[in-house]
């Protein structure tokens, strides 16, 4: 049974908070550093809040190493380690933009640090792409990232202006330039059916690619009506029957298209009211075909419908626990649940996690990736 979502909060009234609560942050005492804080609040924190029965509780937080286990030794571990024997580390998530969850594992485009992070909750390791390390295969500013059916890593990279392609043992493999147009810019890819989708941000458009060659064989998502055309993308998912979901920072718009192209309607507009967008970034389906929509400016989730008639939303700033800052990249994943039920209260069952980048904050305990949990109250015995 698909979660009910019906009875959320109203919108407006919560980002009309948002200022305040954030200057209250700077007030609060302790937490005054990302070492000394704890991302498992005391409070469960659920959404809808009580009196309504809750459908999304924050878990828990991802902000290093440390958060995910315990440290481990570089060298040995898996096919993308770098082998090189080193004392014990604790490695941090730097500024980051994407996230991908595959195959049990976390994969975050570190921009500043021109790193990709690779994370394993459950075995507590967090690697990087040997690939790294090679000239070839150095990233200058990586921001969105898929992998394909084979375990290819395909990163839009925003300061090599390429697409750069690590193989499944975390290798150079490739990189695919951005020779389109001089206004050209890449600021996301996603894999589907043996295709790679470009959004490009400075054109406006949606490339397909060859996965193999990077040559491009199509261009989408240019429309004469102003609500059904790209317009300055920010970010694209896919659902399973191929269907693309463009988030637009230009007008505040999500579009939907289906694989070749053809318009299929869109949502939303600026605003701060459940249904409009200040800024919408990170894009991603639920498994039962819902979409979460990242709202960079007023620091929250929201999630629609198949007929984008909104559910829900969550994350807004002053709560004892996820809460989200400049949050951008989204990833939904049903590997790996009986590691983070253990998170949930008593009775609440997970069905399936949301990870959500926020790219500020620490520095008042809010992680770079919030992990939250959706299902239901199970009935008592």
């Amino acid at each position: 049974m698909n979660p009910d979502f019906s009875s959320a909060p109203r919108f407006g009234k919560m980002v009309k908070l948002i200022l305040p609560l954030l200057l209250l942050a700077f007030l609060l005492p302790g937490c005054s550093t990302p070492n000394t804080c704890n991302y498992v609040p005391d409070k469960a924190v659920l959404f809808p809040p009580a009196p309504d029965e809750p459908r999304i509780q924050y878990l828990t937080g991802i902000n290093s190493s440390d958060d995910i286990g315990e440290v481990k030794k570089q060298g040995g571990i898996s096919l993308f380690m770098s082998g090189k024997a080193a004392p014990e580390l604790v490695k941090k998530i730097g500024k980051a933009y994407g996230i991908v969850a595959h195959k049990g594992k976390i994969y975050i485009a570190e921009g500043m640090s021109r790193r990709i992070d690779i994370i394993d909750p459950v075995k507590g390791t967090f690697e990087s792409p040997v690939g790294l390390d090679t000239p070839k295969g150095s990233l200058r500013y990586p921001i969105n990232l898929t992998l394909d059916d084979e375990g290819y890593l395909y990163v839009a990279d925003t300061g090599r202006k390429e697409i750069v392609v690590y193989d499944p043992a975390g290798a150079y493999f490739a990189s695919f330039p951005n020779n389109y147009e001089a206004k050209s810019k890449i600021v996301d890819v996603k894999h589907y059916n043996g295709k790679l989708f470009a959004l490009d941000l400075g054109a406006s458009k949606i490339r397909v690619l060859d996965r193999k060659t990077g040559e491009q064989v199509a261009e989408l998502g240019r429309d004469e009506a102003a609500n059904q055309s790209v317009r300055m993308p920010g970010n694209l998912a896919i659902d399973p029957a191929g269907n693309l979901y463009v988030s637009n920072i230009g007008n505040n718009r999500v579009v939907k298209y289906d694989q070749d192209g053809n318009y299929l309607g869109s949502f939303g507009g600026a605003g701060d009211t459940i249904g409009s967008f200040a800024k919408p970034k990170g894009v991603a389906l639920s498994p039962e075909g819902y979409l979460f929509v990242v709202d960079g400016g007023t620091n929250v989730v929201q999630l629609f419908d198949e007929t984008f008639r909104p559910l829900t939303y969550f994350g807004w700033p002053g709560l004892p626990g996820g809460s989200l800052n400049g949050p951008a990249g989204i990833a939904v994943s049903q590997d790996n649940l009986e590691y983070f039920q253990k998170f949930a209260i008593p009775g609440f069952k997970v069905e399936y996690v949301v990870l959500v980048v926020s790219q500020f904050g620490q520095e008042f305990c809010i992680p770079r990736v919030s992990v939250y949990g959706v299902g239901r109250m199970q009935a008592k015995k």
